[in-house]
């Protein structure tokens, strides 16, 4: 394989999440794309699944500082309608989220409610972001669905809202102007990785491309396109290589997101 191909991820890379390889500066691009797949008008929120006995103090000035820098959120008790059912309130926010943050607490391991909503949020294949509240260990409960995901150890609302940018890029919909930056700066050989969101209903034909650009086998090809999204398809590919990369699985009706420059 030369070196046009770039690499194809190694087995433990293949569920890093897009934003795991985000540097902090690029907090343009990811989830506008998982709202035009839903059909929604309004830009996807983030979902903050707390326990309000000890983890609303933490999750209110959370809340504000990712909404300082463009993220909306959902949290309750302060975006619940009133006269409105509160459980379908809650299956919709999740259903209709970019991704669920949730504030790990001891009150949290024994909330069946917590847990309802984490279990939600897997149905739907949302990103999750635990943050660890005084080293609280998640509870065999939780852990089911958190697996082997990276924990944000919480210190304050500034420092862990910069580390949630790395797992939810702000819409580029909401900070244009740094979108329009990095693209002025990109080089066409600079390194990139690819991600795609979903394979689309012409999967076969989306494997064929995932191995003509990354020289896989058919069966490790196979197994990562029916991973889990976001789905990192390449790694360091050239970015010209790359934008065709993703064009061809386009047409194959796969759903991408923007490229991301590669960690050095």
């Amino acid at each position: 394989m030369g070196p046009e191909c770039g690499r194809a991820p190694p087995p433990h890379k293949w569920r890093e999440t897009y934003a795991d390889v985000q540097s902090p500066d690029a907090v343009t691009r990811a989830f506008p794309v998982a709202t035009q797949i839903t059909g929604k008008n309004a830009m996807a929120h983030l979902f903050i699944s707390h326990s309000s006995r000890d983890g609303a103090a933490i999750a209110q000035p959370l809340v504000s500082a990712l909404e300082s820098v463009g993220h909306r959120c959902w949290i309750a008790p302060r975006d619940v309608k009133p006269g409105v059912p509160y459980p379908g309130q809650i299956v919709a926010a999740i259903r209709d989220c970019a991704g669920l943050v949730l504030i790990v607490t001891p009150a949290a391991n024994e909330s069946p409610d917590v847990l309802q909503e984490v279990q939600l949020a897997g149905q739907h294949r949302k990103t999750l972001a635990p943050v660890i509240v005084n080293r609280t260990t998640p509870s065999d409960d939780l852990h089911y669905y958190l697996g082997v995901r990276h924990q944000i150890p919480w210190s304050d609302a500034s420092a862990t809202s910069q580390d949630l940018l790395r797992s939810f890029p702000a819409g580029s919909a909401w900070s244009p102007s740094l979108a329009s930056a990095d693209a002025k700066s990109a080089s066409a050989e600079d390194p990139v990785d690819v991600f795609m969101l979903m394979a689309g209903p012409n999967k076969i034909n989306v494997i064929k491309v995932v191995r003509e650009y990354t020289g896989m086998g058919l069966a490790e090809t196979k197994t990562l396109v029916e991973g889990i999204p976001p789905i990192r398809v390449a790694m360091g590919m050239p970015r010209h290589r790359a934008a065709a990369f993703v064009k061809d699985l386009k047409m194959q009706g796969a759903s991408m997101l923007d490229l991301v420059k590669a960690r050095a």
